[in-house]
């Protein structure tokens, strides 16, 4: 489920080191200024989107220069014709690639959880809003996040979706950095792009601990005080041996295994309640390695095992199923918060 963020309030301006003078041009801050979504949409108006022309694109207009220079130096009319026709293509280009993401909507679909070291998806629901086909729409995140970017195409009144792949390393909520929508379309000679802050945040669960330990299963008691505890196929409960017990009821493996004498009681008992306590667990681990432990012990446990969470300032009850496991993964991540804390500020 998709979680929002909020956006930072203003903060006073601190005196900014001296640096390079081309740094500051390049990076204004009237460019670095979020923009809220209104009602978790971001539209690409006109008064944000930019527009500045590839590398390609300075080398086809310093072509057209030399063509130009040429055709009026030796006066060449085919020189002019052919000059001119390719700067109206080059123009065109230009307002083709300023089309193309003119008037887009973006909006956070989705962030599925992950754990971590594994990278989080984040889903975005791109619109072209009654235009003509978006071509080459492509959605990157900053270099520091270290993320691949992703593109499609749209056709006319089509939605799409985008999934960014951010890299994980450590526990708690993942807010999405700001993402950069661009196109090159039509011919690569110019760059368009945007930006789009959008209130969506994943939840991240701890690294499960590689080789963890088996389920810390207790035995449980039976009416005559002998301990019970499942079969090796789960199929009945295994007891000790009565005196008058037929044969066929005896456990013959679990008995050679373990040397006493057991039987079957031919009852398909349910798993015994299975207590995951960071207290049991050796002091010698750390706070992250024992929520490593615990992890690896919940994902182990599935939906069927009835599981109860005990930590510090926490605890869960016995229950099974995929929301609990959820809520118990939950209260791993935001440990030593509660579980059930929202992400920063509310969710969506």
């Amino acid at each position: 489920m998709p979680r929002s963020r909020p956006f930072p309030a203003p903060r006073t301006a601190s005196p900014a080191a001296p640096g390079p003078k081309w740094l500051a041009w390049a990076s204004p801050p009237w460019l670095k200024r979020q923009r809220a979504p209104r009602q978790g949409v971001v539209t690409l108006d006109r008064r944000h989107l930019y527009i500045l022309p590839t590398r390609a694109g300075v080398g086809f207009a310093a072509l057209l220069m030399a063509m130009l220079l040429t055709s009026l130096n030796y006066n060449i009319s085919l020189g002019f014709a052919l000059t001119f026709l390719l700067g109206g293509i080059g123009m065109a280009c230009m307002w083709q690639a300023y089309r193309n993401l003119l008037d887009m909507t973006v909006a956070g679909a989705s962030a599925a959880p992950a754990f971590a070291g594994e990278p989080a998806a984040f889903s975005l629901r791109i619109s072209g809003n009654d235009a003509g086909v978006r071509i080459g729409v492509d959605a990157s995140l900053p270099a520091q996040a270290a993320a691949l970017p992703a593109s499609l195409s749209l056709a006319r009144d089509a939605t799409g979706q985008l999934t960014l792949h951010l890299p994980t390393s450590q526990r708690g909520w993942l807010a999405l950095p700001r993402v950069t929508l661009s196109s090159r379309f039509p011919l690569g000679l110019f760059r368009v792009w945007s930006y789009a802050d959008l209130p969506l945040a994943a939840l991240v669960y701890p690294m499960p601990e590689p080789g963890a330990p088996p389920l810390p299963f207790a035995a449980q008691p039976d009416d005559d005080g002998a301990a019970s505890l499942p079969s090796d196929d789960g199929a009945d409960q295994l007891r000790r041996y009565r005196s008058g017990d037929p044969l066929h009821r005896i456990a013959w493996k679990h008995s050679a295994r373990t040397g006493r004498w057991v039987s079957r009681t031919g009852e398909a008992g349910s798993q015994p309640t299975c207590w995951l306590d960071w207290q049991a667990l050796p002091q010698t681990l750390t706070n992250e390695a024992r929520l490593s432990r615990l992890c690896a012990w919940v994902v182990a446990a599935g939906d069927t095992m009835e599981i109860g969470l005990r930590l510090p300032g926490v605890e869960i009850p016995p229950g099974r199923g995929g929301a609990h496991r959820r809520a118990c993964l939950e209260a791993l991540a935001l440990w030593p918060g509660r579980a059930g804390q929202p992400a920063p500020e509310g969710s969506r």
